[in-house]
């Protein structure tokens, strides 16, 4: 089952990798947040809500999400 958006909230980290701008709307308002059930974090795009692959560290979720291909 999917998390809705209350199951998730914003976190205020400084990653230890600069993220790159969304892939698909280029907007560069983008930052972490915590799916509070699954533990895990993820990037998603303030503009477009684009969500990057969960991951169990920052770093981690960071690193994939600026591998995805730029639109």
């Amino acid at each position: 089952m999917p998390l809705g958006k209350d199951d998730r909230r914003a976190l205020d980290v400084e990653p230890n990798i600069e993220l790159s701008a969304c892939p698909f709307c280029a907007a560069t308002n983008v930052g972490f947040y915590e799916h509070v059930y699954a533990q895990q974090f993820a990037i998603i795009c303030n503009l477009c809500g684009a969500e990057g692959p969960r991951r169990s560290t920052h770093d981690e979720a960071a690193r994939l999400w600026n591998r995805r291909a730029q639109a």
